[in-house]
């Protein structure tokens, strides 16, 4: 099926449009872009032509950075993202077991920042609120989490305590207090039996459906090995209508060779070319890698027990070596410096090459090094929906709160930054994501949060569509409305450059299409 829009606004990037463009579902493929007076001459070698009423014409978005399959799951799982006083906390957790029989209570995904009375979920308040099944409730950003007695029993945690560091287990005169980060929470974590592939599968495919009502058909996955089977099995039913651009852990790194053969045989819808680990923990956990100390503490950060031991490094130049994309998550400024460093040192001694080192969040970056990242060719890849509680702690724990996603000065520099939201740590929802990179309007700052590092809508869609492509090595298959390009297309109910700023965030799909075809 040939298909023409006419009558559209269709944006060619900056703040330039055209009227008309054309694809075909057979190649899957844009075939035209032009103006009224063009498409006239051609349309009749179009099977359908649809007058769009000047509706908005973009390209479908990638989401730069997602746990996918996790997320998936997580949106299922109890939800205490709004939570904000003590009873609505304890209601969340009792109304979630009425209706669930699972062996576990976790999720919860909650943010102090919302809070409205000052209290801490430690163990003995969840002890409380439930002791006879294992809890544990995870903060928004997925490094920390609190446990109850119940989970501590059965995950048997605190007899490998020694495992573990001091920030890990957190204790408070020497007794434990439910709080556990990093490795420790995801020890525990482990416990949890899996759903079965078939659930599993069907939950994924809700979750498709909701990304393509986004206009978003492709991603940038942080994959776990044990979701490679939902994705085999979503190909072998032909229902995974998306493109995945899979990021594995490192210590994947001698299994990737063996998924390219697996899945090559049967999709090209995913591909394996990158690895990611982890250089440091998170703000709101204290446990992002800074140059100066929190208030109030003797702390800077952690680098992960991975990177600290040299492990991390070791892996990184051979990784490298063997033609693989790096990705590592980075939040703190000197996390942030040091991975630029290592970038440095491993041009030095694997030699110069396309390679797209990117840095996963880059969310403080000190002065020095904003043109570095133009210069090394590093990727930013930023999630600025993040801001909805990182501003406000930001006030509350870090002595410089202007260096909270400052990542807006790396396009004054011509540095490549791509957009993603870290969902399920957010919401999937592409136009929040514009409005705070656009607005800076977070909680607690109704007038915009450091507005010198708002990002213009242009580039923020430039992020989402075209950096994105270029960050995953795709720039020549998606991205663009260009002829050649791969038909991924969304039409917008509302013209986003022509409203209030502050509706951004409450953006409406009309269609979107993935490879020339209607999915939405």
């Amino acid at each position: 099926m040939k298909t023409l829009f006419i009558n559209s606004k269709v944006w060619t990037g900056n703040r330039n449009f055209t009227d008309a463009l054309g694809f075909d579902s057979e190649t899957g493929k844009v075939t035209f872009t032009g103006n009224s007076r063009e498409s006239g001459k051609i349309r009749h070698e179009y099977n359908e032509v649809i007058d769009l009423n000047k509706k908005l014409v973009l390209p479908a978005f990638t989401d730069g950075h997602c746990h996918f399959i996790k997320g998936a799951f997580i949106n299922s799982q109890l939800n205490l993202r709004n939570a904000s006083t003590v009873n609505e906390f304890t209601e969340g957790i009792k109304k979630y077991r009425t209706i669930n029989s699972a062996l576990w209570i976790y999720g919860g995904y909650f943010s102090e920042a919302n809070f409205k009375e000052a209290f801490t979920p430690g163990i003995e308040f969840l002890d409380e609120i439930c002791g006879d099944v294992p809890v544990i409730i995870s903060r928004f950003d997925l490094h920390s989490a609190f446990v109850n007695t119940k989970a501590v029993e059965i995950s048997g945690i605190l007899s490998r305590e020694k495992e573990f560091t001091d920030e890990e287990i957190v204790k408070k005169d020497n007794i434990f207090t439910g709080e556990v980060k990093e490795r420790a929470r995801e020890y525990i974590l482990e416990k949890i039996p899996l759903p079965d592939l078939r659930e599993r599968t069907e939950t994924v495919l809700n979750q498709i459906s909701k990304l393509h009502s986004f206009g978003i058909t492709s991603i940038s996955d942080i994959t776990m090995p044990e979701d490679l089977e939902v994705y085999k099995e979503l190909i072998n039913s032909d229902k995974l209508l998306l493109n995945v651009d899979s990021r594995l852990p490192f210590t994947e790194a001698g299994n990737i060779e063996k998924y390219k053969r697996e899945f090559g045989e049967i999709s090209g819808k995913i591909k394996f070319n990158s690895l990611k680990a982890f250089y440091d923990g998170s703000l709101s956990s204290k446990t992002a890698y800074m140059f100066s100390d929190y208030k109030n503490t003797g702390s800077n950060g952690i680098r992960t027990e991975y990177a600290a031991s040299g492990d991390f490094e070791k892996a990184a130049f051979e990784i490298d070596k063997a033609g693989y994309q790096i990705s590592v998550h980075a939040i703190g400024d000197k996390a942030v410096s040091e991975l630029l460093n290592l970038n440095e040192e491993i041009i030095k001694q694997n030699g110069i090459r396309d390679r797209r080192f990117r840095i996963e969040h880059a969310q403080h970056i000190a002065e020095s090094d904003f043109k570095r990242f133009r210069d090394l060719n590093v990727i930013a890849s930023v999630q600025p929906s993040h801001l909805f509680s990182d501003a406000i702690t930001a006030m509350t724990i870090l002595p410089d709160p202007g260096s909270e996603h400052n990542y807006g000065k790396l396009f004054d520099h011509g540095a490549h930054v791509c957009f993603g939201t870290d969902f399920p740590v957010v919401s999937e929802n592409p136009f929040e994501t514009l409005h705070y990179a656009v607005t800076r309007k977070a909680k607690g700052f109704p007038d915009g949060f450091y507005n010198d590092l708002r990002i213009s809508l242009p580039d923020c869609l430039k992020s989402y569509t075209e950096e994105n492509s270029y960050a995953a090595f795709d720039e020549n298959k998606r991205g663009k409305l260009i002829p050649g390009q791969d038909a991924d297309i969304m039409v917008m109910e509302d013209d986003i450059f022509n409203i209030d700023e502050d509706e951004i965030k409450n953006g409406k799909i009309n269609m979107t299409y993935f490879q020339g075809y209607r999915i939405y």
